[in-house]
């Protein structure tokens, strides 16, 4: 049974292949990094709706408190 052994592909250079493989792993790094950030400001984003949404909840409940005692008080006899 023969050994089989690994040869760089014909005309290249073992720094050749090793140099591609790393501009390879340095644009898969690359991606990775950009794929992160913007996942990070995606979710930044999404917290910043979040908070935007919790304030107009909370303004919409404190008027509604206001609400039912300015009806009360509107339709007390007398007021005219």
């Amino acid at each position: 049974m023969g050994t089989r052994q690994h040869h760089a592909p014909a005309g290249r250079t073992l720094a050749e292949v090793i140099g591609s493989s790393t501009k390879r792993s340095t644009r898969a790094s690359t991606k990775r990094f950009r794929s992160e950030q913007w996942e990070r400001r995606i979710e930044e984003d999404w917290q910043g709706h979040l908070e935007t949404l919790r304030q107009c909840i909370c303004q919409l409940l404190i008027g509604n408190q206001h609400l039912p005692i300015e009806l009360m008080e509107a339709n007390k006899p007398g007021r005219e």
